[in-house]
């Protein structure tokens, strides 16, 4: 299994839709807004973090599923099970560099404190979309899972207040997680409530994928 994520993450890694749409953008929209304030780093690291958990996984699991790949992954030694979690592991790890780079360069070009522990909640917090993904990759085919990602993404985006200044839905898992990572950075307590949310949202995503995942 450990082999299998780590050709998973590298695949990811060298993926020029990846690098770009979920590294590269969230840094220059940092590098542009970060001097507005340490709600700002947050909102970007929920950004990478969402958009990498969503997309990053579920298209892989897509392109695998139109491609045949799945299909010959289980003539191989590789359990069904070991592979689940490795694409689990896999999406996880695959949110790291976006929300590491926003949070390095909030702290050099607008030294925002705290930022390691913002990297380390942010990514925790990914887990629902990480399972949000893996449940649409194994849900859709190809380019279909895609487009069906871009735009959850795109609607936990608005939804949760991470982009337009207004939260629509206080039980968006975007918005918990953004309450999270600014209450890190501003030294508060992380809330129950935003805890509680995320939580019920990773039980919800996992029993989604878990019903799914066999008929893949």
């Amino acid at each position: 299994m450990l082999a299998y994520t780590k050709f998973e993450v590298l695949r990811t890694l060298h993926n020029f839709r990846y690098l770009v749409f979920l590294v590269l953008m969230p840094v220059v929209f940092e590098l542009i807004w970060g001097k507005q304030g340490q709600a700002v780093t947050a909102a970007m690291a929920v950004y990478a973090a969402t958009g990498a958990g969503l997309i990053g996984s579920g298209s892989a699991i897509a392109e695998d599923r139109a491609t045949g790949w799945l299909k010959q992954l289980r003539v191989t030694p590789l359990s069904d099970r070991a592979w689940l979690i490795g694409k689990i592991v896999q999406g996880v790890l695959t949110v790291i560099p976006g929300v590491l780079l926003v949070s390095v360069i909030g702290a050099v070009t607008t030294h925002v404190g705290r930022w390691p522990l913002l990297v380390a909640v942010t990514v925790a917090g990914s887990l629902p979309f990480v399972l949000i993904g893996v449940f649409a990759g194994t849900l859709f085919r190809g380019r279909t899972a895609t487009i069906a990602l871009v735009l959850v993404f795109f609607t936990m985006m608005f939804l949760g207040g991470v982009v337009g200044g207004e939260t629509i839905w206080t039980l968006a898992p975007t918005h918990s997680l953004l309450t999270a990572g600014v209450g890190v950075l501003e030294s508060r307590p992380i809330g129950a409530e935003a805890l509680v949310n995320l939580a019920a949202w990773t039980v919800a995503a996992a029993v989604a994928v878990l019903l799914r995942w066999r008929r893949a």
